[in-house]
Parts: structure tokens; C-alpha cells; sequence
């Protein structure tokens, strides 16, 4: 069950809750005025017409409120579930939307590289080209992932380190990476290519590094560990607040979506987060399944 549902499944849940208190206790005030109007007949049955009267106001008129509790509890149940639809309609839609750009760039990218191999002389203006594509998807990648989050499907494969490492390097051509030794871990490809996308992209936009380690170890256990860890200028924000979404400590800092995205596919991988630092230079901890290359 996704988070989604069981979020979808809580609202009805306190809804119906609420339905039931108000309902119950108008249900307690009518046999309540009843009963004290029927105590009163007998103690003034010379009155036994207008206490008869009393009571069938007090009887309608806790109808009319348990009907309005009723239509009002009703109401809430159909406004949530036109907010879950207009929900899902806006996430397909952005989703469609981000797939379709995300195609068009990959193309414009090619036809970059297409060009700077036919070039016999380096050409700043494609290398910024290239370099604007890359982040450009990068950026579509988390889009992607963070509007289909509570439907996420990842396909579980195994997955060799050092040839995702070797496309980083392709992508990343100004950043020096440093690879210790390969390992074959258990995971979607294209989630893995993201988390090493956001991160090698943070620290050369975000951290101005230029040199970029992954240390690689095998616990013994079945699991992989993998610290990746940049030479830039860090993380100066509050450091329990790092990687929270939206949180943006300095005017030019990103948006916390990239480190959020990077927990958010390791965790559906079935690993586990186990340290993230911004001291001298950014340095992410995790593992994942896996084993000796």
C-alpha cells in the first residue's frame, strides 16, 4: 500500500469518526430531552399537551441535525475524493508533460555531441550546451520521480558500479572521480544513474568541487556501501535540515529536491541512508544490496 492510499484512507477514516461522535451524540441529546420531557408529563400531567408538543419539537429537530450531520459528512467524503482525482489528473498530466521534454532534450543532446565530434576545435559554447542538457535532464529525472513518488515501480536488477561510474564520467567531464574498486549491487539502473547525477551535480554546481570520490565496500552481509564524497565548499545550513525539501539556507542554494530524491529512491531500493555531512566538503554514506564485483 502506497503512501497515498494510506493517506487517502486516513482522511475517510477521521471523517467517519467524526460522522459517527456527532451523530451519536445528537442521537443522546434527542433520548435525553426526551426522557426529561417525559419526566415532566408525570410530574405536571395537567401540562401534558404542551409537553407533548415539546417533544415532538425536540424530536424534529434532532432529525434535522442528524440529517445535516449526515449530508455534511457526505459532502466531506465527495470533496476528498474529487481532491484525490484532481491530484492524480495534475500528476499525469505533469508527468506526460515532463516525459515529453525530457525526450526532446535527450535528442538536442545528441545532435550537441553529434556536432562537437564533427568539430575539429573545441567549442565552449557546445560544451555549455551539453553541460546545460545534462543538468536539464537531471532536473526532468527528479521531476519525474517526485510526482509519481507514491506510485513509484522500480525494477530491481543487478547493477555494476563501474560502467555507471564510467557514464558519470562521460556526463560529468569536468569533475576528476575517483573509484575504488567495482561492485554489483542490487537496483533500478535508471534510479541509480540519478542519485550519482544529483550528486555529482550538487557538488559542482552547488559545492564548486572539481574532484569527487566513491568509495565502494562489501559488508559481508549481503550489502554494499557506498560513501561518495566531494572536495567543495560544503554545507553551511542548519545540518538536521539537510536534504529537507525546499529547505534553502542562502538565497543561491537549490531547492533540497536533489538530496530529497536520492533518500527517496534509496530507500524504495531497500537500503538505508546512514550519514550525510556538509563539513569540508559534502559527504552521503549508504547501502544497498549487494555483493563483491
Amino acid at each position: 500500500m502506497n503512501s497515498a492510499s494510506r493517506s487517502d484512507k486516513l482522511r475517510f477514516f477521521w471523517i467517519i469518526c467524526w460522522l459517527l461522535f456527532t451523530v451519536s451524540f445528537a442521537v443522546w441529546w434527542i433520548i435525553f430531552s426526551t426522557e426529561h420531557i417525559a419526566l415532566l408529563n408525570r410530574l405536571q400531567p395537567e401540562m401534558a399537551q404542551h409537553w407533548q408538543r415539546q417533544k415532538q419539537m425536540i424530536f424534529w429537530e434532532g432529525l434535522a441535525w442528524i440529517v445535516l450531520l449526515v449530508i455534511g459528512g457526505v459532502a466531506l467524503m465527495i470533496l476528498v475524493q474529487k481532491e484525490k482525482s484532481r491530484v492524480r489528473q495534475i500528476r499525469e498530466f505533469f508527468a506526460s508533460f515532463s516525459h515529453e521534454i525530457k525526450t526532446s532534450l535527450a535528442s538536442l543532446r545528441l545532435q550537441a555531441e553529434a556536432l562537437k565530434d564533427e568539430s575539429e576545435q573545441s567549442s565552449p559554447i557546445l560544451d555549455r550546451l551539453i553541460g546545460d542538457t545534462v543538468r536539464l535532464q537531471v532536473q526532468l529525472e527528479n521531476s519525474l520521480f517526485f510526482a509519481s513518488q507514491d506510485n513509484l515501480q522500480l525494477y530491481l536488477q543487478p547493477v555494476r558500479l563501474s560502467s555507471l561510474v564510467e557514464r558519470m564520467r562521460e556526463q560529468w567531464p569536468s569533475l576528476a572521480i575517483e573509484f575504488n574498486q567495482d561492485l554489483v549491487v542490487r537496483g533500478d539502473d535508471r534510479a541509480l544513474r540519478t542519485i550519482f547525477s544529483n550528486l555529482l551535480q550538487n557538488a559542482l554546481i552547488h559545492g564548486r568541487a572539481d574532484r569527487i570520490s566513491i568509495v565502494t565496500q562489501a559488508n559481508g552481509d549481503g550489502r554494499a556501501r557506498i560513501t561518495i564524497q566531494d572536495n567543495g565548499s560544503g554545507y553551511g545550513g542548519d545540518p538536521d535540515r539537510l536534504g529537507q525539501l525546499f529547505y534553502r539556507p542562502t538565497p543561491t542554494s537549490g531547492s533540497g529536491l536533489g538530496l530529497y530524491i536520492c533518500r527517496l529512491l534509496i530507500e524504495r531500493m531497500g537500503g538505508e541512508v546512514n550519514e550525510v555531512t556538509g563539513q569540508g566538503g559534502f559527504r552521503i554514506s549508504f547501502t544497498l544490496a549487494g555483493e563483491a564485483a
